[in-house]
């Protein structure tokens, strides 16, 4: 019988030796923290005002120890908003296509005119 014996890293990936296994998981773990540190910065740059407190309590809370769950969770609700079919470029919730042109025509039709 075939044995197979490897070493599996946080993220899931498998190597042949323990020293490669550890490079990995530190280069993965200090690109993690870059992206953290970046997705702060981009936030308090672009009008933290917009976003729910809690929201950025929790992402300025965040645990270098974390930063793999909240980024998982992160790409996962890109990943779902980016294949969703929804609009935010007019700065309301619609499906792209027709419903959304329906809408923002509506929205232009009810908003008040500039004098």
């Amino acid at each position: 019988m075939l044995k197979i014996s490897g070493f599996k890293s946080f993220t899931g990936h498998l190597f042949a030796n323990k020293e490669d296994c550890m490079a990995w998981e530190k280069r993965a773990k200090a690109m993690q923290s870059e992206v953290m540190e970046n997705l702060k910065k981009d936030l308090i740059a672009s009008d933290p005002d917009n976003f729910p407190e809690e929201l950025l309590k929790a992402i300025n809370d965040c645990k270098e120890e974390d930063n793999s769950d909240y980024l998982q969770a992160f790409a996962k609700i890109a990943y779902w908003f980016n294949n969703s079919g929804l609009n935010y470029d007019m700065n309301f919730v619609c499906y792209e296509g027709k419903e959304s042109r329906v809408s923002e025509d509506w929205l232009k039709n009810k908003q008040l005119s500039s004098f």
